[in-house]
C-alpha cells in the first residue's frame, strides 16, 4: 500500500436513492469518501446513500481467481473509507452507528451507517474532516526535527474509537529490526524482475536519495497490471545501518489487529486513516507502507523480532 492513490471520480462509487440526501449533503459526503486512500487507486469501495443511511460496498470485480494476495489491502482501503464516510455524516449534524460487514445475505457489504437523528459533531471530528482534502503521501524522509510526545500522543488517540485495533509506536532502538525485515523484503523481491517495480515505491520512503535505481524499458509482460514503458525499478538492497538510522530519526506506527479477517481488516483502515489524518491536523506529513509486509514470511518475522502477539498490518509514518 506504499502505492496508495488519492482520489477519484464521484460518479465511478456512488448511488444516491431519490428522495433521501439533499444535493449538498450527497456532495459532502461523496467528496470525503473519494478523497480516502487506496491500495494502487482502486478505489475497491462502491457508495450507496439509501434513506438517510449510507453503505459501503466492496467491488467484487477487483477480486482474482484463487489467492488474492490483494485483497488485504483492499479491505483496508476500504476502512479508509469507511473513517471518512463517519466523519462526513457526523459533521453534517448527525448522530450516527456504524455496523461492519452487517449482512451474511451480503458478503459485499462492508459497513452501514445509520443516522440516529441530530447531532453535534466533537471538536476532534470537525477538526479530523477539515484535515480530509490536506491529506497526501509523503513518500520521502522527514527533516530531522523530532515529532513532540504530545503531539505523537493525540495522533494515537484518535484511533482509539476504532475497537479491535492496536497501535504502536516504533521504539528508537527498534529500528533496526524494521530495517533488517526491510531488507529481507527486498531482497526477497529483487529475486523477482516482476517485482522490481514495487520495490522502489516503498524503498524511496526511507531513501530518497535513491537506492541503485535505473531507468529502464518495463514490458507488459512483467506486470499485467501495470503500463509497459519506462520505468524507475530497485535492482539493489538498503543498507541496514543506514536504513536503521533513518528510520529512527522518524516517528513509526504499526497498525495490527486481532486477526485478518475482513472486519478486522476494516477497522484497521479506518484506525490508519483517523491516525493520518490527526498527523495532518497537527501540521505533520505521512505516509503508509504495506508492501513489503506482506512480502512472504516478513510481517511474522517482524513481529518475532518485536515480540509481538500479532503480525503488523500497516507502517504509519509521520514527521515534520
Amino acid at each position: 500500500m506504499d502505492m496508495w492513490g488519492e482520489r477519484a471520480d464521484e460518479e465511478d462509487v456512488v448511488t444516491v436513492d431519490a428522495g433521501t440526501w439533499s444535493l449538498g449533503d450527497t456532495e459532502i459526503i461523496a467528496r470525503a469518501v473519494v478523497e480516502a486512500p487506496s491500495v494502487h487507486d482502486t478505489q475497491p469501495w462502491n457508495l450507496r446513500l439509501p434513506d438517510h443511511s449510507a453503505e459501503l460496498e466492496e467491488r467484487l470485480e477487483f477480486a482474482e481467481p484463487g489467492p488474492d494476495p490483494l485483497r488485504v489491502d483492499r479491505l483496508i482501503s476500504c476502512g479508509t473509507a469507511l473513517a471518512n464516510l463517519e466523519l462526513a455524516i457526523r459533521v453534517l449534524g448527525n448522530r450516527s452507528r456504524t455496523s461492519v460487514l452487517p449482512d451474511p445475505q451480503r458478503p459485499e457489504l462492508i459497513a452501514r451507517i445509520e443516522t440516529l437523528g441530530s447531532g453535534t459533531p466533537s471538536s476532534r471530528d470537525l477538526r479530523l474532516y477539515a484535515a480530509i482534502s490536506h491529506r497526501r503521501s509523503h513518500r520521502e524522509s522527514f527533516t530531522d526535527i523530532p515529532v513532540p510526545t504530545e503531539t505523537l500522543a493525540d495522533v494515537v488517540a484518535a484511533a482509539g474509537e476504532v475497537p479491535d485495533v492496536d497501535v504502536r509506536l516504533l521504539a528508537a532502538d527498534e529500528a533496526v529490526a524494521l530495517a533488517q525485515v526491510l531488507a529481507y523484503a527486498a531482497e526477497a523481491r529483487r529475486r523477482h524482475p516482476h517485482y522490481q517495480r514495487e520495490m522502489f515505491s516503498w524503498t524511496s520512503h526511507w531513501q530518497p536519495r535513491g537506492n541503485a535505481e535505473v531507468v529502464t524499458t518495463w514490458s507488459a509482460t512483467l506486470d499485467e497490471h501495470g503500463a509497459a514503458g519506462e520505468t524507475m525499478v530497485t535492482t539493489g538492497i538498503p543498507d541496514i545501518d543506514a536504513l536503521a538510522a533513518v528510520i529512527a530519526r522518524e516517528s513509526v506506527l504499526l497498525f495490527s489487529a486481532p486477526s485478518t479477517s475482513p472486519a478486522d481488516l476494516v477497522r484497521v483502515g479506518a484506525a490508519v486513516e483517523r491516525c493520518w489524518l490527526a498527523a495532518i491536523d497537527a501540521r505533520l506529513s505521512a505516509s503508509v507502507v504495506t508492501h513489503p509486509l506482506r512480502v512472504e514470511d516478513a510481517g511474522s518475522r517482524l513481529a518475532e523480532m518485536l515480540d509481538l502477539p500479532v503480525v503488523p498490518l500497516v507502517i504509519l509514518r509521520v514527521g515534520f
